[in-house]
């Protein structure tokens, strides 16, 4: 059995054509979507989501290609862009019955919240990016020393034919 958070009921959402979001769902009030980041699942958030659920819907879904969520194969280059996994958390949340919402992110789940956030302004009703710098500005600081401590990130930046763990 899959690890899950206590009191959570747990959803596949499809999101896209062929793509389906696995995602816990507590509480009611206001609703706010945490996103985690790499490479994490929705379980990061497992002890802030409970907290949160005694005043909000909580949602926390596992991203396109992460946990229990759908990994399509990518075709043409934006299967996993920020773009389209914003596009699924709007998508994730009107489904579940939330045209507007707050949203959090970590990391990985901070860049996608803050594409949802410029691609959604009328949807995302409060926004928090934690632990990320944008990705123009990561490339330009990562050199020489501080690249030893990011080497991953090259990794995940090499073209598809590329091994990949």
């Amino acid at each position: 059995m899959s690890p899950v958070i206590p009191g959570f009921t747990y959803h596949r959402v499809p999101v896209a054509d062929g793509v389906s979001l696995n995602a816990a769902v507590s509480g009611t009030g206001s609703p706010i979507v945490l996103l985690h980041g790499f490479p994490q699942t929705h379980l990061m958030w497992r002890h802030v989501a409970t907290d949160l659920a005694a005043d909000h819907t909580v949602i926390c879904p596992d991203l396109r290609g992460y946990g229990a969520s759908d990994k399509p194969a990518e075709t043409d280059g934006s299967g996993y862009a920020k773009r389209t996994m914003a596009a699924d958390i709007v998508a994730l949340a009107r489904a579940l019955g939330h045209d507007r919402f707050a949203l959090a992110g970590h990391d990985r789940g901070a860049l996608v919240a803050f594409r949802a956030g410029l691609d959604h302004p009328d949807t995302i009703t409060h926004l928090a990016c934690l632990d990320v710098l944008p990705t123009l500005d990561m490339w330009d600081a990562l050199h020489g020393v501080t690249a030893a401590v990011g080497f991953h990130l090259y990794l995940m930046a090499q073209p598809r034919a590329c091994p990949r763990s």
